[in-house]
């Protein structure tokens, strides 16, 4: 009975690490509600409210891609255009990227982007309804390095004037001007 039992643990075994998915390494966190910062005053000079407030995101890098999903309190983006998405410097690089979603009135849907580059096949999708915005690429874009340094950013322009509101994650944009370039809130993410 014994050498039925190790020799269907030894098979288990065999099939578990022949059939086992590629990893990934998921990094995932919440931010403050309200939390939201406001550059810049509207154009009549009134009181312009913040219209989108980011309160959780998760970056998922596995072997092949890197994908940000961000969750919002409500979003609704009332203003003219809004962006989400990362901002990352990858190992051993001084510069930074940023992988986003841009859309607004009259573009619902929305497009993505690796830094404007047109040779990085980037995919997002934004619901609405679920509060949801998620953005994806190749981690060949980049080269794939060992790890990202990232942080969750989303920032709206008011209707009219030159208001624009700001929301980062993990800190906040306060953590995120008051800190060194190479000092502000960012989160690790190693490759799968």
């Amino acid at each position: 009975m014994r050498r039925l039992l190790a020799l269907l643990a030894t098979v288990a075994l065999a099939v578990g690490l022949t059939a086992a998915p590629a990893s990934a390494v998921r990094v995932s966190g919440r931010d403050g509600v309200g939390d939201v910062a406001r550059e810049g005053r509207p154009a009549d000079g009134g009181v312009a409210r913040p219209t989108v407030d980011l309160v959780g995101y998760s970056i998922r890098y596995s072997e092949r891609r890197i994908t940000a999903t961000l969750r919002y309190r409500d979003l609704q983006p009332r203003g003219r255009t809004f962006f989400a998405g990362l901002l990352f410097t990858a190992a051993g690089r001084d510069s930074s990227d940023s992988l986003q979603v841009i859309a607004g009135r009259g573009n619902r849907a929305g497009e993505s982007m690796l830094d404007g580059r047109e040779r990085c096949p980037t995919t997002h999708r934004i619901d609405y309804r679920r509060d949801v915005v998620r953005v994806s690429m190749p981690a060949r874009c980049i080269g794939a390095p060992r790890y990202i340094d990232a942080f969750a950013g989303t920032y709206v322009f008011a209707r009219r004037g030159n208001a624009l509101f700001i929301d980062i994650a993990p800190g906040t944009y306060r953590d995120f001007v008051r800190a060194d370039d190479d000092d502000y809130p960012t989160v690790r993410v190693r490759r799968g």
